[in-house]
């Protein structure tokens, strides 16, 4: 798969991917750090107007493109004309949203037009889907987390959730049920389970989902030995059921000492929309 980091926030995380054999990385930002430099510029609509050819310094080896990047930037304003030069590419988008109480009413604006934009071109199907993130949930399900170091702890624990459920999804359960969502359910959010208390932490606060799915990763000694593993998985599972969600799961082996399930939420309506129709004039 390939990852294109466009953006301060876009780059720092798609570095974060590059330990793994898997994935081929680029940065584009306005600095020299970046794979790809492109001109700095005054505003959103600008970077809109004005993004370079890039398409040939992206050596890209295979369909799969994951774009991530976060609304607030005015480098995100450039995001649409990126994905008009991958054209040819399956592409979907992980999108970061920062803690709005901390960003001014230009940074608002710009962040709700970029996210609910992309979230249209993924309900079109221009996107394979889009990948939403809230800063404030992510550091939620992290735990607490000192300030030196912060957003390098939040954006290690995202790629690894997102790298770990990739993993899931090419390979082959010991058990389990999985059902494919909807086609129309492009829109998208993972989380953590907490195996101990049961308990979901979502990395966004998705409404109106249509289908849920849980990756357990359980070691081999565990799976042999443990009698009460299914009885525990099912019944979760279960009462998680509701009228018009479609729930699933699979068992996966590991090697690691410790369990874990990872989760992921699909909706195929635009998130915020009330923050759509406060902006138009029904009057």
């Amino acid at each position: 798969m390939n990852i294109i980091g466009l953006g301060s926030a876009g780059c720092n995380i798609a570095r974060k991917f590059s330990k793994f054999p898997e994935y081929q990385t680029y940065t584009i930002d306005t600095n020299e750090a970046a794979d790809i430099k492109i001109r700095s510029r005054a505003s959103h609509e600008k970077y809109d107007e004005h993004v370079p050819k890039i398409r040939k310094k992206l050596k890209l080896e295979n369909d799969e493109c994951l774009i991530v990047l976060c609304g607030a930037g005015k480098i995100s304003g450039g995001v649409l004309r990126l994905l008009e030069q991958l054209g040819d590419k399956a592409m979907s988008i992980l999108y970061i949203q920062p803690d709005l109480a901390l960003m001014s009413e230009t940074q608002k604006t710009q962040e709700r037009i970029v996210r609910n934009v992309l979230q249209e071109y993924a309900r079109s199907g221009l996107l394979q889907r889009i990948y939403l993130i809230d800063n404030v949930y992510l550091q939620k399900g992290v735990g607490d987390v000192p300030i030196l170091g912060y957003f390098d702890v939040l954006n290690q624990a995202l790629v690894n959730t997102v790298h770990m459920i990739n993993v899931f999804k090419n390979s082959d359960p010991v058990m389990g049920n999985f059902v494919d969502p909807s086609e129309l359910s492009r829109i998208l959010t993972i989380g953590v389970l907490d195996l101990e208390k049961n308990e979901e932490k979502w990395f966004f606060d998705l409404q109106n989902p249509r289908d849920v799915v849980y990756y357990y990763g359980i070691n081999e000694e565990e799976l042999k030995t443990d009698g009460t593993l299914f009885k525990q998985i099912t019944e979760f599972v279960k009462s998680k059921i509701e009228e018009k969600i479609s729930v699933s799961y699979g068992v996966f082996r590991t090697n690691y000492e410790q369990k874990y399930c990872y989760c992921i939420k699909y909706s195929s309506m635009v998130q915020s929309f009330t923050e759509q129709l406060d902006d138009q004039d029904i009057s």
